[in-house]
């Protein structure tokens, strides 16, 4: 373990202060920014792509591939460390065709993975097959690809899962990992992803279900014609949940990108990789997303933390339709579980216990289980409460505000999000202050050696000076740990301007903030020995 500076400076604003109390791997920072590397382009398997474009060959076996992050081996002298592996958003469609995001060098995923990284996991940023017919006015199209571009994506994890288990057993441990102890984070469709991944099981839940059932008579998803009732997904044809089955028949030559040829007159459509190995994980976590259905959730599955936005107009919170917009209007594709309901369904079957006894008291915790729309409180949600700007467009939403990009992207466009990267790294601050510690209390249960109690850790490390709600829109409240008080408390705006100033001795300070322009704030308090602490603030 490390002590680490701590440092924040902005528009000639800088503080900086040594902390003096022994860091706790895999919830605090125990690594600097520049003691992360990466691999890059790390092939983890193939699988049988069929929307791969006609400029590479069309339809074949295409590599699945990640970049892995981790403490160098000059500052690092653990070998065997728990992994994060983390699945990127993008609407299951490649990246650049709807929307500036959608791979795994995305901002934002390469941001929770470097500062997952920093607190001593490994963690892989890993694609997966993208591509469904989005954009089809036949719902049995539109609604069935959808299906299977989740299942495949799922498919895809268990591969990723499966690999980091092989590199220990077959390869000298590369990554220096404990296969015992892997945690799936998905973001947007990535949160689709790991949701199915927590709960897809049995072939009743991916063919009973009417809603995964063909409607009508007519043209299939993987060619042919179907009978109404038919299955979206044929697991002879594509394999099951958990990627076996369905193997494709090789036909001994090579492609031009020198991957084995698929005789495509044959029935498989799925590679079948590392078949020998586990794919269990210790939890699952999500940003955004949705389950398919509610009946998927069983007792003893891997526990759910969850991180949504109400008002995500294209993934309920609670149940409701996915719709996708077609030619100017909106069309349905299924319905679906959102976050609430997969975490209160979960809770309830005791999934997430070793989660739940932690009781988390830092303000983070208290403020997301008392959230208005947290209803039962349950305590591994954390809801952001972002109404649209225009109730009468409630698909122009900020749903995904860790998420920037660059702005001279063609798909910019059709972001709803405010591309501003401080506000976003403002979100990514408070959502690794809420997931880190609920992962790490879940391995630790399952026997990962953590110091402390973690909801404690968690506790104080938030109340050395705590600033909340954060994001806010109308007003903050103020405070510092244990008996201290505010002697002085300094609030400047993005170019170092004091827009707020209070030099009474209080305990804590409520302060308005509905008439503040929209932006980041560094918030600085001093206490009555003079110490200063200094946080980043987002104002809506």
């Amino acid at each position: 373990m490390k002590k680490v500076l701590h440092s924040f400076l902005c528009a000639g604003l800088a503080a900086s202060a040594l902390s003096s109390e022994a860091q706790v791997r895999y919830v605090d920072d125990v690594f600097t920014e520049a003691e992360i590397m990466v691999q890059s382009n790390v092939i983890y398997g193939l699988n049988f792509q069929e929307y791969a474009p006609a400029s590479i060959g069309g339809p074949q076996l295409l590599p699945l591939v990640c970049d892995v992050y981790m403490p160098s081996p000059t500052a690092d002298t653990e070998t065997n460390r728990p992994v994060i592996i983390y699945f990127h958003t993008g609407s299951f469609l490649p990246k650049g065709l709807a929307s500036p995001m959608g791979d795994r060098n995305d901002s934002a995923a390469v941001e929770f993975c470097r500062r997952f990284a920093k607190k001593g996991y490994v963690a892989i940023s890993a694609s997966y097959r993208v591509g469904w017919l989005a954009n089809s006015t036949n719902l049995d199209l539109r609604r069935g690809t959808n299906l299977l571009a989740v299942y495949k994506s799922v498919q895809d994890a268990k591969t990723a899962v499966r690999f980091v288990r092989k590199t220990v057993a077959e390869d000298g441990n590369l990554f220096g990992v404990d296969p015992d102890y892997i945690t799936l984070v998905g973001q947007g469709s990535g949160g689709y992803t790991t949701l199915a991944y927590s709960a897809l099981d049995k072939h009743a839940e991916v063919v009973d279900l009417v809603k995964f059932q063909y409607e009508a008579n007519g043209p299939g998803i993987l060619g042919g014609t179907v009978q109404e009732g038919d299955p979206y997904v044929d697991t002879a044809i594509v394999g099951d949940w958990n990627g076996r089955g369905g193997m494709v028949t090789l036909t001994g030559n090579n492609t031009p990108l020198g991957l084995p040829e698929v005789d495509l007159t044959a029935t498989g459509r799925n590679f079948v990789n590392y078949p020998s190995y586990s794919d269990a994980v210790n939890a699952v976590v999500n940003f955004g997303g949705a389950m398919g259905d509610s009946t998927w959730i069983n007792a003893g599955e891997a526990p759910i933390i969850s991180v949504h936005s109400r008002f995500d107009f294209f993934a309920p919170y609670y149940e409701g339709m996915v719709n996708v917009p077609v030619g100017g209007a909106f069309f349905p594709v299924v319905e679906v579980a959102g976050s609430h309901s997969a975490i209160r369904i979960s809770n309830a079957l005791g999934n997430a216990d070793d989660i739940l006894n932690g009781w988390f008291q830092d303000p983070i915790s208290v403020l997301a289980r008392n959230n208005v729309h947290n209803t039962g409180n349950q305590e591994n949600l954390l809801t952001f409460n972002i109404p649209p700007a225009d109730p009468a467009m409630p698909f122009r939403v900020n749903a995904n505000p860790w998420d920037w990009w660059d702005p001279a992207d063609p798909q910019s466009g059709n972001e709803t999000n405010p591309n501003i990267k401080s506000e976003s790294l403002a979100y990514i601050d408070t959502v690794m202050e809420f997931i880190t510690p609920r992962i790490a209390t879940q391995l630790k249960a399952d026997g990962l050696a953590v110091g402390g109690t973690i909801s404690t850790v968690a506790f104080e490390k938030a109340q050395g000076l705590s600033v909340f709600p954060n994001p806010t829109t109308d007003k903050v409240v103020v405070a510092l740990s244990g008996n201290d008080k505010l002697a002085r408390t300094t609030v400047f705006d993005a170019q170092g301007r004091v827009v707020y100033e209070n030099h009474t001795l209080v305990n804590q300070l409520e302060i308005a903030t509905a008439n503040w322009a929209r932006g980041i704030y560094i918030v600085q308090v001093q206490n009555e020995k003079g110490h200063l602490s200094t946080q980043r603030l987002s104002v809506q």
